[in-house]
């Protein structure tokens, strides 16, 4: 989701890198894939006026549609399972009602086989059980 917000926010420190990446993605032969927690929190954090780039319904609505036009794909969950959910809950170094979001994401790519983007280092607990995680911005790529 950071990616989103940085891509799109030109006043951000790291907007070049998640532009260029999220370009790079759309255009890439491997689909880009945006799960639905990560649209649920694009929509509900971009239009929040705490958030910087407050967006307005129609903008955010539309960055999501623009994304979607262009061929990136919604991914449910509905592969993934509850054992591997709890597995990652547990394997998290945060408190359970901060890690649900990431450990989520991280069983929806892992279920799929799918590489897992973020600027957000919360998601290295996960490596060791089978998600594939580039950190955007970092010198050493996983």
């Amino acid at each position: 989701m950071q990616i989103l917000f940085y891509a799109i926010d030109p006043t951000s420190a790291q907007h070049r890198i998640a532009a260029e990446w999220l370009e790079a993605a759309i255009n890439d032969r491997e689909p880009l894939g945006l799960a639905w927690p990560t649209i649920h929190q694009f929509l509900r954090l971009g239009t929040h006026p705490a958030f910087p780039g407050c967006m307005s319904d129609d903008e955010a609505l539309g960055w999501v549609e623009e994304w979607l036009d262009v061929g990136a794909e919604t991914i449910s969950d509905s592969e993934m399972s509850w054992s591997l959910f709890a597995e990652l809950l547990g394997a998290s170094r945060r408190a359970l009602r901060n890690a649900i979001d990431d450990a989520h994401l991280a069983a929806i790519a892992i279920s799929r086989g799918a590489t897992l983007f973020s600027f957000d280092t919360d998601f290295e607990p996960f490596v060791a059980h089978g998600l594939r995680w580039e950190r955007l911005g970092a010198e050493a790529r996983r």
